[in-house]
Parts: C-alpha cells; sequence; structure tokens
C-alpha cells in the first residue's frame, strides 16, 4: 500500500513537472499562426535594425498578442 502510494506520488509529480503540462497553459498569440508569421516577416533585417528591442517586442506579442510599435499582429 505505502509502496504504490510513492508511485503515484512520484508518477504525479512527473506529470505536473512534464513540458508538456507547462505548455498547456503558455498563452497562443491571436489563437492561430499569425504570430508565427509576423515574426519571421520581420526577420533578419528588424532584429539587426532594432537589437535588443526586438528580442522584447517578440517577448511582448508572445504573451499579450500585440505588437507594442506595428500596432498588432497583421
Amino acid at each position: 500500500m505505502r509502496r504504490s502510494l510513492v508511485i503515484a506520488g512520484i508518477v504525479l509529480l512527473g506529470l505536473l513537472a512534464s513540458p508538456v503540462a507547462v505548455r498547456a497553459d503558455m498563452p497562443v498569440p491571436g489563437g492561430s499562426s499569425a504570430f508565427g508569421q509576423h515574426v519571421a516577416g520581420m526577420a533578419p533585417e528588424h532584429p539587426r535594425e532594432h537589437g535588443a528591442m526586438f528580442g522584447a517586442c517578440v517577448s511582448t506579442m508572445a504573451t499579450t498578442g500585440s505588437c507594442p510599435h506595428h500596432g498588432g499582429l497583421p
């Protein structure tokens, strides 16, 4: 009985810490592939022109779904 509880606990902790569990909680900007197309359409010129601001923009778009200097996704 005790052994099965320990095994069940280990399995539960493994499932809670798995990448699949983390990805399920991540936002999907716009609910489609428009986010990826928007970012891909700006590279490689945009990162070279704007440097660190490009990374901050992509991070903001990934969490909020809008692009701060382009007025949102296309």
